[in-house]
């Protein structure tokens, strides 16, 4: 069954495939599902600027894209550590207002490594435990004008959990509200 689904899979074609994206947002202790439900979110004054790099792959569709992404991370003024992800990210392009915005939607889920463990995720008052090593989840809207082909503006949620407990026992984890640009080649 791995076989055929890795035959499945297969370069984007002669469009780009490959995309740098470089964001920087700030953390708030609020949980995921609350801000993915648009509740009111509360900052900390301590921020996280990232570098990524991806490879897209698609199956059978262009609509429906696969992505792998790594990332380098660094914390400032809360924190001060470095963080580096990777993950595979679902992509969704087909939106009907696409020939006035060029809009895109993306879920990944991977691993997360901090340097250290991070005082905002130690120090916070939704988690219970701490480590380095976390899942990464991030959830991320890109918009361009379809005259634009290789640039997007990019809003992301950068997420590390304890994914209930499976982690080192943490539950809990920590939340980047962040925004970018993303170059396509």
């Amino acid at each position: 069954m791995v076989i055929i689904n890795l035959c499945l899979l297969q370069s984007y074609g002669n469009a780009a495939d490959k995309s740098v994206t470089a964001y920087v947002g700030k953390y708030t202790d609020n949980r995921l599902g609350d801000i993915l439900l648009s509740q009111p979110v509360d900052f900390i004054d301590s921020y996280l600027v990232a570098l990524a790099w991806s490879r897209l792959f698609k199956l059978k569709s262009p609509k429906h894209l696969w992505e792998v992404e790594g990332q380098l991370a660094k914390h400032f003024r809360g924190q001060s550590h470095w963080e580096a992800n990777i993950a595979v990210i679902y992509r969704w392009q087909d939106f009907p207002w696409n020939k006035t915005l060029n809009t895109s939607i993306a879920i990944g889920n991977g691993l997360s490594y901090a340097s250290e463990v991070p005082p905002l995720e130690a120090s916070s008052t939704t988690n219970v435990g701490a480590t380095r090593l976390l899942n990464y989840i991030l959830v991320e809207t890109t918009f361009a004008p379809p005259q634009v082909k290789h640039w997007s503006l990019v809003v992301r949620v950068h997420h590390r959990s304890g994914v209930y407990g499976v982690f080192d026992d943490v539950e809990g984890g920590s939340n980047v509200i962040a925004a970018g640009i993303k170059y396509l080649y």
